[in-house]
């Protein structure tokens, strides 16, 4: 066998090598970017939830209009076009003050069925993300 047949086969397996090891970092770079995007979206939404609740307390907490309005919009009334925070609608998010008149009074945020979309080739679609509950309770 000549020399020349044996570099020939060795430039062919280099390329094999880098499409599988550019094949396999592009699937974990998306993968990566897939989770970032959900971790995003999910602590966005905890945060604007947190945020509502805190504004419920030091407002009204009877209020549970407006608080669901913070949540969806981060303003008390809702605006004209009613495009929610992130893709919410008013379905996915309960506000609720269980204990009222007695001392374990508190506010409740709930938000459900909220939807994010991931770009891996091999998984993608529209998913729905776990359930989002802050709990505060008033006067303490």
């Amino acid at each position: 066998m000549s020399i020349r047949a044996g570099k020939k086969r060795q430039r062919g397996s280099g390329m094999v090598e880098t499409a599988l090891v550019l094949t396999t970092f592009t699937f974990m770079l998306i993968g990566a970017l897939d989770f970032g995007q959900f971790l995003f979206v999910h602590q966005a939404l905890v945060e604007r939830a947190r945020k509502s609740a805190r504004w419920g307390l030091v407002t009204d907490p009877n209020n549970t209009t407006a608080i669901q309005n913070m949540v969806l919009y981060n303003q008390s009334t809702a605006p004209d076009d009613g495009s929610g925070y992130l893709g919410l609608t008013s379905s996915m998010v309960q506000v609720s003050h269980p204990g009222t008149g007695t001392a374990d009074f508190r506010l409740v945020v709930h938000i459900t069925g909220y939807r994010y979309t991931l770009l891996s080739p091999t998984i993608g679609g529209t998913y729905t993300g776990p359930d989002i509950t802050i709990v505060d309770p008033i006067g303490q």
